[in-house]
């Protein structure tokens, strides 16, 4: 019997498949905080020695002091160390005479005792922080400006004209077409006020 040979198979290499590139994600942003502290020294007290507690609470930690600023410096010292951390704390001490500010990057939360004024400022806009230092070193932080008071009493003046149309529509006085069309147009007006307000939510507590 005749032997006749079949055809010859040669392997062929397999084409290494390159491996797909981990996609680089950002991390996400962060939202900046700036929590405000103020410690009033009691009378008996000097400021100098209160000081020495406050930075206890501070050890192992980087911070900048500054005595007596003006708004631009203040200004300056937390920008700086907005770019360390996303959350920055400015500590008064004040003895009605002098104030001391301590200014402490820290992404913990730090806990102090017998506060006289705890404030959270939640910074949507970078330029609502130089607002922020001027309004504490001016010590109108708890002061509405008349900008705010008017929007304030626009939003109320809306308020009650939804609920008048409400009043209106039980009574059969508008159809519930016509309510719809005011409530919507409440709505959005007090949403676009909202967008121009100022560029920050103040708030008593931290997360």
């Amino acid at each position: 019997m005749r032997f006749i040979p079949g055809p010859i198979i040669i392997p062929r290499k397999s084409r290494k498949e390159k491996p797909e590139r981990e996609k680089k994600t950002k991390p996400a942003k962060k939202e900046k905080k700036l929590v405000y502290v103020l410690i009033k020294v009691k009378p008996d007290q000097l400021i100098s020695e209160k000081a020495r507690e406050v930075e206890e609470v501070f050890k192992g930690k980087t911070f900048n002091r500054v005595v007596n600023p003006d708004g631009y410096t203040l200004l300056m010292n937390a920008q700086n160390l907005f770019s360390k951390s996303s959350r920055v704390y400015v500590v008064e001490l004040t003895d009605e005479m002098n104030r001391w500010f301590y200014l402490v990057p820290s992404e913990e939360r730090i806990k102090f005792k017998n506060k006289d004024k705890y404030m959270v400022f939640l910074i949507k806009k970078d330029s609502a922080l130089e607002e922020i230092a001027n309004k504490i070193v001016e010590g109108k932080l708890t002061k509405k400006s008349t900008f705010e008071l008017v929007l304030t009493a626009i939003e109320v003046a809306l308020g009650l004209l939804t609920f008048v149309a409400g009043y209106l529509a039980f009574e059969n006085v508008i159809d519930i077409s016509q309510l719809s069309n005011i409530v919507a147009f409440v709505l959005f007006f007090i949403f676009a006020l909202q967008s121009i307000k100022k560029g920050y939510r103040k708030r008593d507590w931290e997360d």
